[in-house]
């Protein structure tokens, strides 16, 4: 029996059912949000992978075009190439909540034409071929780095809420049942060993009058 070490009081008795009504509602809780992570967990792990089977693919036909490229034009037309590609994609991270747990939110805006810092005629076709390329990927990447990051915090939460309903169920529930327990036995008892002695005190009283 595993119990805490508290008097055998009424006053205990009460306190410990309280604080033991709480200690089990904050069970279901953790129970509850234990089955909310996990199913969005098994979402976005199922969601990752096909993310990543679909981009790993592309990106296969993208080095595919690069190795292209490479043969036909050289190592230097594509570096290049790669030097004068402007930046003007853009990334916005916003966020969202479950259960708790922050996950990503990120909105990628490509611009409609890329604009070469390279003058006309310095590229080659099968050079501009592999830019295309590349970025049609930032999409899927985007999606990928979402579903990858939601899926580890995820992951986290869900270990660290495992563990407190672990504690809950095999520590601290256990502790307060069997003190309740143990301190209901104590009282009743008590109560069994006053009225024994009231019954005999009553008998010898009526013993003395019969006298």
């Amino acid at each position: 029996m595993r119990r805490r070490d508290v008097a055998a009081t009424k006053s205990n008795l009460l306190r410990l059912r309280e604080y033991f009504g709480f200690v089990r509602a904050g069970h279901e809780l953790l129970e509850q949000k234990r089955e909310v992570v996990l199913e969005e967990l098994l979402d976005i792990y199922r969601e990752s992978q096909q993310l990543r089977h679909e981009f790993e693919a592309e990106l296969r036909e993208a080095y595919a075009t690069l190795a292209v490229a490479l043969r036909t034009n050289g190592r230097e037309a594509a570096e290049r190439e790669a030097l004068g590609a402007a930046g003007t994609d853009a990334l916005r991270l916003r966020e969202r909540s479950i259960m708790g747990v922050v996950l990503p939110l990120l909105e990628l805006t490509i611009s409609a034409r890329p604009e070469p810092l390279t003058a006309p005629g310095w590229v080659s076709p099968a050079v501009a071929v592999v830019r295309r390329r590349m970025r049609a990927l930032l999409p899927a990447l985007v999606r990928l780095a979402e579903a990858e990051v939601a899926y580890r915090r995820l992951a986290v939460e869900l270990q660290k809420t495992q563990r407190k309903v672990n504690a809950l169920e095999n520590i601290f529930i256990p502790e307060y049942r069997d003190t309740i327990r143990f301190i209901e036995q104590a009282l009743e008892e008590k109560e069994r060993e006053a009225l024994f002695h009231l019954k005999r005190l009553k008998g010898r009283k009526a013993a003395e009058a019969g006298a």
